[in-house]
């Protein structure tokens, strides 16, 4: 039966005040009906729908998706709920729920479909959002979990990259960039870029995408779109992928460590506008909790450091010296090895002082131990005794071998004296050795054995230097 003109008027009214897309098609799937949100949404005029097929407004590739849905919908007589995303005509992205009815006479003959269409961008983003800042909450407690189990920096940033890219849904692409003092960008972790490349990337600070974007305001994350379109001849030639893809879109936020910036972290993506306000305020969060991750770990690493070594010269300290040893002798004593323990001690430390100052004492220590340090094999450990001694364990060598290292070392700084405010100083110093198991196998003894034999040797240096100088007299 056919409505009255006045009804269908007040059906139309009726349709058009709701602020959702509504639309009906006949069996054939020719729209016969539809509210001024329809219209809106696909942009068109209402004579290019009705009486229109969804293959005369839509792509032939969409339209086959529609039309099939349609017929098995028609042939079901049911009804069909889901959501999708779809691009409105002013270009924006939305979240909508579809749900399509079908309209069955009496006769239980399918007449036509009812669509309505709700935007429920809104909800999905505030879901979104409360997901993010759920799985924020498991990633940074990972990462405080982490930061006292891992060895260095670089494992560090790799794990933050990570947990990055797995808050970002777009996210394809991703590296983490540090500055150095010269205010370049150097690759620590990355995410999808070649290794190689990565490892040999520099870029200036000024020379990137980020300082373009944001003009020097390096306290925010930023959304940097069109990358394609941006004028490359300004920057560093982009790094190759290993996806072989081309970046759109970028997500970058500044790190920072006393005020002063530390690092960007970057997440690109194959699509423009891939990242939101949801995105930013994502990143926001993470850039704080970072911050205090690196700032944590930078503390603890420095403690780590003064329990182990010496600040002046940055071996061992002699708490962590016994840790080791211990470690050296226990291995020994069960697989049947020997070892050296040897003593060492700068000569004429307190002349030098007298004469030239502590400062140039400071540098006869140092210089030392860097010698020392750079003829210390992988199994071997050094370490600062006190004052102007030092120990170490030589494993691996037999007696004349370690000698002949050592005296090799004693010639080399004869041969190479320190300048110091114009003044060249030799750096020389005394050694006593003792073995495990033939001299000793307990730790005080061996210490006691190889500190006697260094005093021993040390007053036969101090013998022949001083009938040298009686000779140049």
């Amino acid at each position: 039966m056919a409505l009255k003109e006045s009804d269908a008027n007040f059906l139309q009214t009726l349709i058009d005040s709701i602020p959702n897309p509504i639309f009906y098609k006949d069996e054939k799937g020719i729209y016969t009906h539809c509210n001024i949100a329809f219209i809106e949404y696909l942009g068109l005029k209402k004579e290019e729908v009705i009486g229109h097929t969804v293959y005369d407004i839509s792509p032939k590739d969409l339209a086959d998706v529609y039309y099939s849905a349609d017929m098995k919908l028609m042939q079901s007589k049911g009804k069909q709920v889901y959501e999708a995303r779809v691009k409105y005509s002013d270009g924006s992205i939305h979240d909508i729920l579809f749900t399509k009815g079908t309209n069955v006479n009496k006769e239980g003959i399918v007449k036509g479909i009812v669509g309505n269409m709700v935007d429920i961008t809104q909800r999905k983003c505030m879901e979104n959002k409360i997901n993010k800042l759920l799985n924020l909450k498991e990633s940074m407690l990972d990462i405080n979990h982490a930061l006292l189990q891992i060895n260095d920096i670089k494992e560090l940033f790799i794990l933050l990259l990570e947990k990055v890219m797995q808050a970002l849904d777009n996210r394809v692409l991703g590296c983490v960039l540090v500055l150095n003092a010269e205010e370049n960008l150097k690759i620590i972790a990355s995410s999808g870029y070649d290794n190689n490349l990565s490892e040999e990337f520099t870029l200036k600070l000024k020379d990137s995408f980020f300082w373009n974007a944001v003009v020097g305001n390096l306290d925010k994350a930023v959304i940097i779109n069109d990358i394609q379109k941006l004028n490359f001849n300004k920057y560093t030639k982009v790094l190759e992928n290993t996806l072989s893809i081309k970046v759109e879109s970028s997500i970058s936020t500044p790190i920072l460590l006393d005020n002063r910036l530390y690092a960007l972290i970057n997440v690109d993506s194959t699509d423009n506008n891939a990242f939101d306000e949801s995105d930013l305020e994502v990143m926001g969060y993470l850039k704080k909790q970072i911050e205090l991750g690196i700032a944590k770990y930078a503390l603890y690493e420095e403690t780590v450091y003064l329990s182990r070594y010496d600040k002046l010269t940055n071996v061992y300290n002699r708490r962590y010296f016994e840790e080791l040893f211990n470690i050296a002798f226990t291995k020994a004593k069960t697989c049947n090895e020997n070892f050296f323990v040897v003593i060492f001690d700068i000569n004429a430390l307190k002349p030098i002082n007298d004469t030239y100052g502590h400062l140039a004492g400071d540098e006869l220590i140092k210089i030392f131990a860097s010698g020392l340090s750079n003829n210390i094999r992988v199994s071997d450990i050094f370490a600062r005794f006190g004052g102007d001694e030092f120990v170490a364990v030589f494993s691996g060598d037999n007696l004349q071998d370690l000698i002949h290292r050592l005296e090799d070392i004693i010639k080399e700084f004869a041969d190479n004296p320190i300048l110091f405010e114009g003044n060249k100083i030799i750096c020389s110093f005394s050694y006593g050795i003792s073995s495990f198991p033939h001299n000793a196998t307990d730790y005080n003894e061996l210490i006691r054995i190889a500190d006697k034999n260094m005093y021993e040797y040390k007053q036969n240096y101090k013998n022949k230097f001083n009938e040298k100088d009686k000779l140049q007299r």
